[in-house]
């Protein structure tokens, strides 16, 4: 198998038909059918069902052409990387902390001349570390604790990354304005009792990699969310609570209540970089711009 195979299913997919597929392409249908032919004795599948009316795909062609697309797209991007006109891309992975958004924007602006693409990946942490360990993200923003400082700077070392601390915090409640808790000027663990936990999904990884500063208690009622917005949407519209480090900005700040959580363990943000690159212009600017937000959020 070859990308010009890969190139031929993806066009032939599209046209309809060899014939169609083959003028596209500038070959001759025969040499076509013959490379589709090879390719699908050396897989051992059918690609193609091909009859009076035309081309589909097979099960097994769709599951392939998927793959295909995504080998190619990538190919794609490496050839366009070396074109002169060429912009770069740069891509942070990051817990769920809305006041990257604004640091972003502000990098967005700042290093326009040089890079097209900016994007910013709230996920999981082990996504986080695997992310910056294979290059797909230029630096991921985390946090670590007494629970997950051993794990996580295990892991670390393992895939020859660096964590840069960039501030302690306590750990915070989340609720809704109109929550019985909200006025409280700190809360207990034991004020919490009874009331449901609203919690980012993680990866089943076996590792205690939770974003979560709290432990679940036994018996509680909990409610998962896999982004930001579902997790304040769920908060506003229960007695639910959430927990984290309370860096909050922008208009979310206005709809809930951040308490202190008495007695809290101490948790350190911070960010995650790879020791095998050598720490760009842009991410020295990013991390500026994060302490700059970090201050204005306490």
């Amino acid at each position: 198998m070859n990308f010009q195979q890969c190139r031929y299913v993806i066009a032939i997919a599209d046209a309809g038909s060899f014939s169609e597929a083959a003028k596209r392409l500038f070959v001759s249908q025969p040499n076509l059918s013959a490379s589709i032919h090879q390719l699908e004795d050396e897989l051992g599948v059918q690609l193609f069902v091909r009859s009076n009316t035309g081309t589909r795909l097979t099960d097994d062609g769709y599951d392939f052409i998927k793959y295909a697309k995504r080998i190619i797209g990538e190919l794609d991007l490496l050839q366009n990387r070396y074109h002169k006109d060429f912009k770069k891309s740069f891509v942070v992975a990051s817990h769920h902390y809305d006041f990257l958004s604004q640091a972003l924007a502000a990098i967005s602006e700042q290093f326009s001349d040089s890079h097209q693409e900016f994007q910013l990946v709230e996920t999981t942490t082990k996504a986080i570390i695997d992310s910056v360990a294979s290059f797909q993200s230029d630096l991921g923003i985390i946090y670590l604790d007494d629970s997950s400082k051993a794990i996580l700077e295990r892991s670390f070392k393992q895939k020859d990354l660096s964590f840069i601390p960039l501030g302690d915090f306590q750990t915070k409640i989340f609720l809704s304005e109109k929550h019985p808790l909200a006025d409280r000027k700190e809360l207990t663990i034991a004020d919490l009792q009874g009331y449901a936990q609203i919690r980012f999904s993680q990866d089943d990884s076996g590792m205690t990699f939770d974003e979560d500063p709290l432990a679940i208690e036994d018996g509680q009622k909990v409610i998962y969310a896999n982004d930001r917005g579902s997790l304040m949407n769920m908060l506003l519209a229960t007695q639910a609570y959430a927990s984290g480090l309370g860096i909050v900005t922008g208009f979310v700040k206005k709809h809930i209540k951040l308490v202190p959580l008495s007695d809290s363990p101490v948790h350190t943000l911070g960010y995650v970089i790879s020791n095998q690159k050598k720490t760009s212009e842009i991410v020295e600017a990013f991390i500026d711009k994060v302490k700059e937000e970090l201050t204005l959020a306490q």
